[in-house]
């Protein structure tokens, strides 16, 4: 056999050392103590190889890593949110704003309102304050006449002949048992002071010509429920001739289709009423 030469011996052990294999010198198969490590500025002819790995570390590494878990997929609905534009902060005050600018803005377009009640409302006031303490607050009668269920329109079809009493009275249409109203009335005309002999005080000198014709339609069109065409009644609310004509002039004097005064000087009626063809609506 060749012999190995010593220092290649020393170089096989030094390296074992290196690499914690322990030291021998592979020719006899015994332990041999760890050699010194070799100065630094001995020349070892090669770089360090790395150690070898293990059977524990080979194992490791064959068995594959457990695959990740896939991700869950993303529900139809949430992916069109994250999708969808998203509103900027600064739209929305613009967004609140909105609704409060078109009711200022439809507002501007209405026609502001006067404050003044509709020619109903005041007839309404005046009843409460002059007629109910006779005619009942609803106008179902007490010491006056009852005007409800249509009873006034029987009496008066046509407004002018109510215009006429009510201005006047009782004692200013005649003496007692003077027929008034509707001549054709069912049961027969009404007469003064023939209603638990109570007179119908006149209203010429408490009311005005405006105030007459108020009061006159709130009982008719709401306690007796006159029906009044849609034509007679202005934009404002006041009552119209069956032409369209104003029924009371700037004054708020009672005036005919033509312009001329409805009442004399002496409270008489300068138009009959036609009880065949009635003004003011009919029950």
């Amino acid at each position: 056999m060749t012999e190995v030469p010593e220092h290649l011996l020393k170089r096989s052990r030094d390296r074992r050392s290196a690499l914690g294999l322990g030291g021998g010198d592979g020719g006899d198969g015994g332990d041999a103590a760890p050699a010194a490590a070799a100065p630094a500025d001995e020349p070892t002819g090669s770089a360090v190889e790395p150690a070898a790995p293990t059977a524990a570390a080979k194992q490791a590494a064959a068995v594959p890593a457990e695959a990740a878990e896939p991700a869950k997929p993303i529900p139809p609905y949430v992916a069109a949110s994250l999708k969808r534009k998203k509103i900027p902060l600064w739209v929305m005050p613009v967004l609140i704003f909105i609704p409060v600018w078109a009711i200022i803005y439809i507002g501007g377009l209405s026609k502001a309102a006067t404050g003044q009640p509709t020619q109903l409302e005041e007839g309404a006031t005046i009843f409460a304050a002059q007629c109910a303490s006779c005619h009942g607050s609803t106008g179902g009668g007490g010491v006056g006449r009852p005007m409800t269920d249509s009873a006034l329109i029987k009496t008066f079809p046509d407004i002018l002949g109510q215009l006429d009493f009510v201005w006047l009275g009782s004692n200013g249409t005649g003496p007692k048992d003077t027929p008034y109203g509707d001549p054709d009335r069912e049961g027969g005309q009404h007469k003064t002071l023939s209603y638990n002999g109570n007179p119908m005080p006149a209203f010429k000198g408490s009311l005005t010509q405006a105030q007459l014709l108020a009061v006159v339609r709130y009982e008719r069109e709401v306690l007796s429920g006159a029906k009044i065409d849609a034509k007679q009644v202005a934009a404002d609310g006041k009552m119209l001739w069956p032409d369209g004509k104003p029924m009371l002039d700037t004054a708020g004097n009672l005036i005919t289709p033509d312009g001329k005064p409805l009442i004399d000087s002496d409270g008489k009626l300068t138009i009959e009423p036609n009880w065949k063809n009635p003004v003011g609506g009919t029950g």
